[in-house]
């Protein structure tokens, strides 16, 4: 009887070892298919779930903690691609390259890129052809783009000059020998501007403005600004030209007069602005709120300490060597867009020259 028990224990325990060895193998199996998936998952769906960290959710949710969420702001940028925003290299777009050159474009989730042209007309024909999400430029480039690019257009989110009548000095500049020194002496001369453009529109609200018939004066047409320095200088085909600093600047120290500074006038007229394509601002992504964070924070920082972005400045705004010394970093304004008055002024000018139909409305022109 104790032998037959020993042998139905014996029995028992042969099965349940045999058992327990089938479940230590079948567990082998399940754990080395396992560490097979983990292999496929680092290039699948598990780096898809972790955002493309491959190291994992824990180590993305320190990255997050460690950046305040700039590691997901980077991501949304990579997913839109680069903001390409063409630029003229003046003054005017330099708050542009502060916020590249210092990272903020990128610490508020953007990738922007600055693409540099030697002209408005090339700068036009690049947004044109779909090369560009972005411009600095004026509102006349500007409403002439808008006409013909209609729902592809663009309106303007942030102002580059002109925010207050101190910034983006014009002057009306007369040649030396000229004997012209006060707007009435203007009529009868010959004024060198660049046709259908801000410049053109500046020298007539400034003659309106100051009381001096506009038939009374003949507007050349010459849109090189170097050359329309030089002609002033001989003082042959013109008498006096429209000039921004640092070219005003450098009239005066050859002898020109100012005949009209428009820092001086008491009104703020010249406006130059920054934009973006409608698709853009409407994308859903927060694309506009983190471009204007950007180039605010850039802005505060040129203002705070302007003898810091000093060497920056004078090559990204191409001012000249022997004018380096007389024409520092101005300062800008945050925060700002044109009024509607300014873009109200802007359209009257465009469709009395023929260049539009019918006016652009403010709220087709800026995003408040």
């Amino acid at each position: 009887m104790i032998s037959t028990i020993r042998k139905t224990i014996q029995k028992r325990r042969a099965a349940a070892l045999a058992v327990l060895v089938l479940l230590c193998l079948l567990t082998a199996g399940c754990g080395g298919r396992s560490a097979k998936q983990a292999g496929k998952d680092q290039s699948g769906s598990a780096q898809e779930q972790a955002g493309g960290d491959q190291s994992g959710g824990a180590q993305q949710q320190t990255g997050e903690d460690q950046s305040g969420g700039a590691q997901e702001q980077a991501g949304e940028a990579e997913t839109r691609g680069p903001v390409r925003i063409g630029v003229l290299q003046i003054a005017d777009s330099f708050p542009l390259y502060v916020a590249v050159e210092e990272g903020l474009f990128q610490k508020h989730g953007l990738d922007v890129e600055i693409i540099e042209f030697q002209s408005a007309s090339d700068q036009s024909v690049a947004y044109e052809a779909g090369e560009l999400d972005g411009m600095m430029t004026d509102m006349i480039v500007q409403s002439l783009i808008n006409k013909s690019s209609a729902e592809d257009g663009m309106k303007t989110v942030a102002m580059a000059f002109g925010g207050d009548a101190s910034e983006g000095r014009f002057i009306v500049a007369s040649s030396p020998d000229s004997g012209i020194s006060a707007p009435e002496q203007l009529a009868g001369s010959k004024i060198g501007i660049s046709e259908n453009t801000m410049m053109e529109y500046l020298v007539g609200r400034y003659l309106e403005d100051l009381g001096v018939d506009l038939s009374s004066v003949e507007m050349v047409n010459i849109p090189k600004l170097t050359l329309r320095l030089d002609l002033l200088m001989e003082g042959s085909d013109i008498q006096a030209a429209i000039l921004p600093d640092p070219l005003a600047i450098e009239a005066e120290s050859r002898g020109c007069g100012t005949v009209i500074d428009d820092t001086k006038l008491g009104k703020n007229y010249s406006q130059s602005v920054v934009t973006l394509r409608k698709a853009l601002i409407e994308d859903g992504a927060g694309t506009l709120d983190a471009f204007r964070d950007a180039y605010n924070e850039a802005i505060e920082k040129i203002n705070a300490d302007p003898d810091a972005c000093l060497e920056l400045f004078y090559e990204k705004a191409n001012v000249a060597e022997p004018l380096q010394g007389r024409y520092g970093v101005p300062s800008y304004t945050p925060d700002c867009v044109p009024t509607e008055e300014d873009v109200a002024k802007i359209e009257e000018f465009m469709v009395k020259k023929g260049l539009l139909d019918s006016p652009f409305s403010y709220e087709e022109m800026v995003v408040q």
